[in-house]
């Protein structure tokens, strides 16, 4: 190998093509296990993000579902959990129809299960069979029906349902809350679970779990577990092997792990000493979270998270004693909820120097990491690969200067190229969606995409996002996109030499450029940044904001009038941005003030920096009406931006050819906006 080219940072060519990251590979959505065998949805880009499910016996994958079908649900408009294992068979959600279909991986068979109305969503979370043969197909399952049929988000109604697998029967079971989630019959098939809500609650912030008696289509006996409205946030309701109910609930400020009786129903917190202040759980954007597992009556195995960074322990539930499996799977987790035996799970994750993988992990002495299915086959250089590095920076900006703020940072990478001396690299600023949410520190191919020309990332996980504990979560509540009044902005200008406003998320933003400058990382004046969603909010108003810090923005499906964006969106949202932006009691005044205020539609006159919004026609979640107002704002302020509409995708792009122009007009407009070129 020769001595490496000097060429400028943001100028090096790398193997990492926009082909490779926006058609190459899958992306998985759900892992589940039955008789031994792992299945697997890989949403392929090359098929128009079609679902397939595939079928793995070791390595070896078939796919199992015909290509006119696609495995995914859009119940809550973010979908997930759209397929289950029951002995052998699956039972999954078609795109199409939203109905679901029972199929027999043996043969292709595919049996229509629901054939409703096609304002009718459903997804299955469960199964069961009154045979005691290990091999009988399920005679009911549980699901979440989601109806459409009045078009209002309002509306629309969910409610938890049971269907008979022979006479097609619809039962109801829960309804008259918002939400229902991760419903499952007990081993026994004497009981079950599930969790529930209601605006304006969140899952995360106070979703409670029942349980009740059931009886062939029948429940009785509706109990409260645990949770709280607007308090206690309880996920993941699971049945132990022998019958325990498990749970993670936040009441200590931590996603912890509980347990409770089911007679009595008593709730315990598990006493996993050294563990009292990590997250075993996340937020339930999408369905299917599943972060721990019973292996059998004695040992489970759980993942949890510390600074965003995952780790896997094996606990013995007789004594609440764990070890550590060292498992170098650090990120995006997903447990199949039904294990392979009682030593071995699959699993979906990532780790620093590995992309999504689908894996087996066997648990004896020591724990066994198997792959089985990558998500590229693209082999990452490992010389090539920029490494994480988990920072924490102090709040400069901002009226709220208390704590710190984190991120994620990635240098610049690439062993083929060296940058002139004493040059630094422009910097791309990544902010999540959300905006509860969080990035960790997994193997990003679109991360290494930037890395390996020559730019700096870096990930901000704001105050509002997950993985820190509570406190920190509620911490955006009132203050998403908020502006300080001229006496506080005075206040803080005499404070500090920083100039003061936004707050928080957008303030974290500026404040961790403001960290990476002052140590000599990066360029200050090569500074993008980007985000989608709630990301591409704060990329909005940063512009706004901060234009002596920001050269350039790309808003990728972002919010740019929150007010239209509370009357537009889906039903999953249509209250969530309530907590953010306004403080308990706001009268109506005040709240059209902060609609106005904190909408950066209104404040494009402010923006100096060129602006590219990347957005689908057909998102429900931030409408298409969001980015064609701002682009039209900046028109009429004179100033320069790009809007560019890709047909036939939502909130987020699945097609391989709208993926790969995607990341080509963003790299054209990085290098006019940081490159200068």
């Amino acid at each position: 190998m020769g001595s490496p080219i000097t060429a400028p940072f943001g100028q090096w060519k790398s193997p990492i093509s926009s082909t490779l990251l926006g058609a190459d590979g899958v992306q998985f959505e759900s892992i589940v296990t039955s008789n031994g065998k792992v299945y697997v949805i890989e949403c392929r880009p090359k098929e128009k993000g079609r679902g397939c499910i595939v079928e793995y016996s070791g390595k070896e994958g078939r796919d199992i579902l015909p290509a006119k079908y696609n495995a995914h649900s859009k119940v809550h408009e973010y979908g997930g959990a759209s397929m289950i294992a029951y002995n052998g068979r699956i039972i999954f959600s078609d795109g199409d129809t939203q109905d679901l279909h029972k199929l027999d991986p043996s043969t292709g068979e595919i049996e229509r299960i629901t054939n409703t109305d096609t304002a009718l969503r459903y997804v299955c979370t469960s199964a069961i069979s009154s045979s005691t043969d290990k091999n009988a197909q399920p005679e009911w399952i549980l699901a979440i029906e989601e109806d459409h049929t009045k078009p209002l988000p309002s509306e629309v109604r969910n409610r938890l349902v049971a269907v008979n697998m022979q006479s097609k029967e619809i039962v109801n079971i829960a309804s008259g809350d918002d939400f229902y989630s991760a419903a499952q019959f007990s081993p026994d098939g004497r009981s079950v679970c599930w969790n529930q809500w209601s605006h304006p609650d969140m899952p995360w912030t106070g979703a409670r779990v029942y349980v009740a008696k059931w009886s062939n289509g029948t429940v009785a006996d509706v109990r409260l577990v645990a949770g709280v409205p607007e308090k206690e946030s309880v996920s993941q309701p699971r049945w132990g092997v022998d019958g325990t109910l498990y749970f993670t609930s936040d009441r200590s400020g931590y996603w912890q792990l509980y347990r409770s009786k089911a007679d009595s129903l008593e709730t315990e917190r598990l006493a996993l000493r050294g563990l009292e202040e990590v997250e075993f759980s996340q937020p339930d954007w999408r369905l299917g979270n599943c972060t721990y597992v019973g292996l059998s009556e004695t040992s489970m195995i759980a993942s949890y998270s510390k600074n965003t960074r995952w780790a896997f322990i094996l606990i013995d539930l007789t004594n609440d004693s764990w070890r550590d499996l060292d498992v170098p799977v650090t990120d995006t987790i997903i447990i199949a909820d039904e294990p392979i035996s009682t030593s071995e799970v699959a699993l979906l994750g990532s780790s620093e120097t590995t992309l999504s993988t689908a894996f087996t992990l066997s648990i004896g002495e020591t724990a066994k990491l198997n792959v089985i299915k990558s998500a590229s086959d693209f082999a990452m250089p490992v010389s090539l690969i920029s490494h994480p590095e988990h920072i924490s920076f102090p709040r400069v900006y901002g009226t709220n200067h208390k704590g710190q703020s984190h991120a994620i940072y990635y240098p610049p990478q690439n062993p083929d190229y060296q940058a002139p001396s004493g040059t630094l690299p422009p910097l791309i600023v990544c902010v999540h969606g959300g905006p509860t949410s969080a990035t960790g520190s997994g193997l990003n191919i679109t991360d290494q995409y930037w890395t390996s020309r020559g730019y700096a990332v870096v990930w901000v996980n704001y105050g509002g996002s997950s993985g820190y504990g509570r406190e920190y979560r509620d911490s955006l509540n009132g203050q998403w996109g908020e502006q300080p009044s001229l006496l506080e902005e005075a206040y803080q200008n005499f404070e500090t030499d920083y100039i003061s406003t936004g707050v928080l998320d957008t303030a974290d933003a500026a404040s961790c450029v403001a960290h990476l400058t002052s140590t000599g990382k990066v360029d200050k004046n090569g500074v993008g940044v980007r985000g989608g969603s709630a990301g591409g909010y704060i990329v909005l108003q940063a512009l706004c904001d901060y234009p002596d810090i920001f050269s350039g923005g790309a808003s990728l499906y972002g919010i740019a009038n929150v007010r239209a964006l509370c009357q537009d969106t889906h039903k999953f949202e249509s209250q969530y941005a309530f907590a953010l932006l306004f403080e308990p009691g706001a009268d109506e005044a005040e709240k059209n003030r902060i609609f106005r205020e904190r909408s950066p539609c209104y404040k494009a006159d402010k923006i100096t920096a060129p602006l590219l919004f990347l957005q689908g026609d057909e998102d429900r979640v931030v409408p298409l009406n969001q980015a064609e107002e701002m682009a039209e704002m900046m028109k009429k302020a004179g100033r320069e931006s790009k809007l560019v509409v890709f047909n036939g995708e939502g909130h987020g792009f699945r097609k391989a050819e709208n993926r790969i122009s995607a990341v080509e007009e963003e790299e054209k407009w990085w290098k006019k906006a940081l490159l200068k070129l």
